[in-house]
């Protein structure tokens, strides 16, 4: 099982090193790599991925040399953070920009042989999302916050999409109380979740991401699981089906 899990871990060094174009073996080694962000029509950020003791930064263009410039005051021997960063933006006379916010998330991966068994109550039944389900997706979001269904991004469209529903009486319509679903995402196959709020805090939300897990095993393929540090409840899902922390990921939102 050591091996297995080494063979594992492996891949998701090579899977990461293959999207940042660089050697796993760089993972260990104190410092940063700034490179240009994919798509910076979105709004204006620095994005900080840290993995092991090596910390990639992407950022817009118009930033460059005064992330630069901060980069190379930061003592070369410690991990580089988005709070450190943060706390030397404004002190250089070059920034044309100046930090609204700093978000600050974590990335877990599941070893399949972690993933634990999990059972439904009764009265509740999961099942793959079609596009009939839109409706009923749409009145569960409503019983959430804007920024909750944004951070969730759960779509039935999606590769792969499920959700528990509350069994009714016969004739009775199920209702929807907790919906995910999963993309590809660098290389990983990354999920996001949603549950009525009247039905938080009885594990539908972790029974719905561990049928993405299984979904995602079948197929060989690596699941992760991002969320907010602050985020005791998500991070709660990530550890009982037994995903366990890889990379910090940190953003610098401007204005």
């Amino acid at each position: 099982m050591d091996e297995q899990r080494l063979v594992f871990e492996k891949r998701i060094d090579q899977t990461w090193a293959n999207y940042w174009q660089c050697s796993p073996e760089v993972f260990d080694n104190p410092g940063a790599t700034l490179r240009l962000r994919h798509n910076s029509s979105n709004a204006p950020a620095v994005h900080l991925s840290t993995i092991r003791n090596h910390t990639f930064i992407e950022h817009d263009q118009v930033d460059s040399d005064h992330l630069r410039a901060i980069v190379d005051g930061l003592p070369c021997a410690e991990i580089i953070t988005a709070d450190a960063i943060a706390a030397r933006w404004s002190a250089h006379e070059n920034a044309q920009r100046q930090v609204e916010l700093v978000t600050h998330g974590l990335t877990f991966y599941l070893f399949p042989a972690d993933l634990p068994t999990r059972h439904l109550p009764g009265g509740f039944a999961l099942r793959r999302l079609t596009d009939g389900d839109q409706e009923q997706l749409r009145q569960l979001e409503e019983t959430n916050s804007v920024e909750e269904v944004s951070e969730a991004y759960v779509a039935v469209d999606h590769e792969m999409a499920c959700g528990v529903f509350q069994l009714g009486g016969q004739g009775e319509t199920p209702h929807l109380v907790t919906a995910a679903s999963a993309y590809e995402r660098a290389g990983f196959v990354d999920p996001g979740v949603i549950t009525h709020s009247d039905f938080r805090k009885r594990g539908f939300g972790s029974a719905a991401v561990h049928a993405l897990c299984q979904w995602a095993i079948r197929q060989d393929r690596i699941m992760q699981y991002r969320c907010d540090r602050d985020n005791v409840a998500s991070q709660g899902v990530a550890r009982r089906l037994g995903f366990k922390p890889y990379v910090i990921q940190d953003s610098i939102w401007l204005k």
